[in-house]
């Protein structure tokens, strides 16, 4: 689902609201508090586990740089973010590898195209505009045989189908709140979003739902197993692959 006629960037940017919303959180240690936050970082690593994946890895739109930091502490020591909004606080506050600049850029440094064996996009193809260029960019990113691993919100889940719904109808009192518009541009399914990859060259190993027991702290956090089972959740996960040359 694609927003019609969506706002500027600059719009869209404001919304996004990284000084509110992200610079604010110092570093992973006060981060964790927000289990929401702290499942989906967890649902990150827990795939990337299960694919076998290791080596050098890339977040492109890493905001603060709070996955780099997470990641750290499950044994990725390689990583390099890429922040196009312009938010520093990975950089210059938790001193990682950060570079500040569109990916587009990031691909005319030295070792950065073909440079890497993992890239990852942890809700940020629904903030773009070309979704099908920013894919064919995270696959620049990646050596032959690397893997990207895309994040993004479920437009087929069972609860978001029902808000849809319930706005429609007039049942909520503050209808479509679950788009998040005007911050996110396009929302996929999970045959949309393995169609998007694939045709950009991937090989789609994996496309899975991600739901939170919503009693769940950020200490142990656990998937609602049953319902991802049958691809209900609300968040979404794609793995794939770059064929070798």
């Amino acid at each position: 689902m694609r927003q019609e006629n969506p706002p500027p960037i600059g719009v869209t940017q404001g919304q996004y609201g990284f000084s509110p919303g992200h610079a604010r959180v110092g570093s992973w240690d006060l981060a964790r508090r927000d289990a929401h936050l702290a499942f989906k970082y967890w649902v990150v690593a827990e795939s990337l586990e299960a694919h076998g994946l290791s080596g050098r890895l890339v977040d492109v739109g890493c905001g603060s740089g709070l996955l780099q930091q997470y990641l750290a502490t499950r044994g990725w020591l390689q990583t390099v973010g890429v922040e196009p909004s312009g938010e520093s606080n990975g950089r210059e506050a938790l001193g990682l590898e950060v570079f500040n600049e569109s990916v587009a850029d990031f691909l005319k440094r030295p070792g950065s195209e073909g440079g890497f064996d993992v890239a990852v996009a942890n809700h940020v193809i629904e903030h773009c505009y070309d979704p099908a260029a920013f894919v064919a960019e995270l696959r620049r990113l990646l050596r032959s045989g690397g893997h990207a691993l895309v994040a993004t919100p479920n437009i087929g889940g069972l609860s978001m189908r029902w808000k849809s719904f319930a706005s429609r109808f007039g049942l909520k009192s503050r209808p479509y709140r679950h788009l998040d518009y005007p911050k996110h541009l396009m929302l996929f399914d999970r045959r949309g979003l393995g169609r998007l990859l694939g045709s950009a060259g991937f090989e789609v190993l994996e496309v899975a739902t991600c739901t939170r027991l919503s009693r769940n702290s950020s200490k142990r956090p656990r998937q609602f197993g049953s319902w991802d089972r049958l691809g209900l959740g609300d968040n979404m996960l794609a793995v794939a692959r770059k064929p070798l040359a």
